[in-house]
């Protein structure tokens, strides 16, 4: 049961981000609203910054909780409602004030990824509990998947929106879908069954817990900075959309087009990766998902037209599932049961926080020296994960923390 409503859950808050993505509508909505590229640079890097920082006291919070579900629909209404406040901007601010449309935006950016973030370690604990860790790849790969087939379907229709209806009531239409699609969402989450669980009594100490992780488990430690570096190789994809708009006389609407293409290679994949993790280890989904977005900084960079953009994007959805599936699931197989709120913890600040300065230096590059700078450099910083990870890390279900 608990799988089921759980994966039902993802899905539409999959399906929900989908239509706010920061990769692609974010991006085009607040380059009409009339942003520079350190501000364009910016929606990803809030987005980041949200997710990973707050993670920390989040993680702290979970280790208190018995049971972490009611604490969880009471904040979460933190990630969701910002959603309803951009749908609200766009109907009534984005053509009269742009300069404050675009402000309040990356306010409520901002308001909902620190949410997510700080529930990133309290949910993951939940679903650590209630589904079983055999299944943990499949799991995220149900949400992920059954969240972007749905949002094929949303992108054709954001697609139509954008084609039919006139600036921003056609941006407005999308995030008021995204609106719809986060309160169907809390529904399916407020139906988990979960039993309670022992809290844990632990010097919560960020630093020491931290000096404590990487003293005993060096394996963790060179995971770490094998995602630093994957983190801060996102800052070519925050430009993709920017990038073929200036290169190659396009309409708008074929950026919906690349956020199916993006959508369609992430749903299919994510079918692939979560038995493959859970069969051969979630190392080998992230070194797969490591090397797609190689593949993908390639394509953004040599494009000779805008059709070849499309490779671009999804070798950047195949990048998305890899590191939705293996990305979580691995913190689960690396953290002992009574210490999953640091591994957490940790994780998703070490994944997430060096990722917010990646756009913002993407986009100082590419003022200084064009997008194929930002290309390049991201090109590097993602080989030098993919090898780190390659040689550095060793599976983690090869110790006594799996067997737990």
């Amino acid at each position: 049961f608990n799988f089921f409503v759980d994966s039902l859950d993802y899905a539409f808050f999959s399906l929900a981000l989908s239509f706010g993505s920061v990769t692609t509508f974010l991006p085009l909505f607040a380059r009409h609203l009339g942003a520079s590229n350190i501000e364009i640079g910016l929606i990803p890097a809030l987005a980041y910054l949200g997710w990973s920082l707050p993670a920390l006291p989040g993680a702290r919070v979970s280790r208190r909780l018995r049971r972490k579900l009611p604490f969880l629909l009471r904040v979460t209404l933190l990630e969701r409602l910002p959603f309803f406040g951009v749908a609200l901007v766009a109907t009534f601010l984005a053509v009269p004030f742009p300069r404050l449309a675009l402000f309040l935006v990356l306010l409520f950016l901002g308001v909902a990824c620190s949410a997510m973030g700080f529930l990133g370690p309290i949910w993951t604990e939940m679903i650590g509990k209630v589904i079983h860790p055999s299944r943990f790849g499949l799991y995220f790969a149900c949400g992920n998947g059954i969240g972007a087939l749905m949002g094929i379907w949303g992108s054709r229709l954001a697609e139509h929106f954008i084609a039919t209806y006139p600036f921003a009531w056609n941006f407005a239409l999308c995030f008021f879908l995204a609106s719809f699609a986060m309160g169907v969402s809390y529904v399916f989450l407020s139906l988990t069954r979960e039993e309670d669980g022992e809290v844990v009594d632990e010097d919560g100490s960020y630093l020491r817990s931290f000096s404590r992780i990487v003293r005993e488990d060096p394996n963790f430690l060179h995971f770490l900075i094998a995602r630093v570096f994957l983190a801060l190789g996102v800052m070519g994809a925050a430009f993709y959309t920017v990038s073929v708009l200036q290169r190659f006389a396009i309409p708008d609407t074929f950026i919906a087009q690349y956020n199916a293409t993006l959508l369609v290679s992430q749903a299919l994949s994510n079918f692939f990766w979560g038995p493959l993790g859970d069969k051969k280890g979630h190392k080998l989904v992230l070194l797969f998902g490591a090397l797609t977005i190689l593949l993908s900084n390639l394509w953004a960079l040599f494009a000779p037209s805008p059709w070849y953009f499309f490779l671009a994007f999804g070798f950047l959805g195949l990048n998305y599932s890899a590191i939705s599936v293996g990305g979580v699931a691995i913190l689960l197989d690396f953290a002992p049961r009574d210490r999953r709120w640091l591994y957490l913890g940790w994780g998703n600040f070490f994944s997430g926080f060096p990722a917010f300065f990646a756009p913002i230096l993407g986009g100082k590059l590419a003022d200084l020296f064009g997008y194929g700078m930002v290309f390049w450099v991201s090109l590097v910083l993602n080989a030098l994960g993919f090898f780190w990870l390659l040689f550095g890390v060793k599976e983690p279900r090869a110790f006594e923390n799996f067997a737990e």
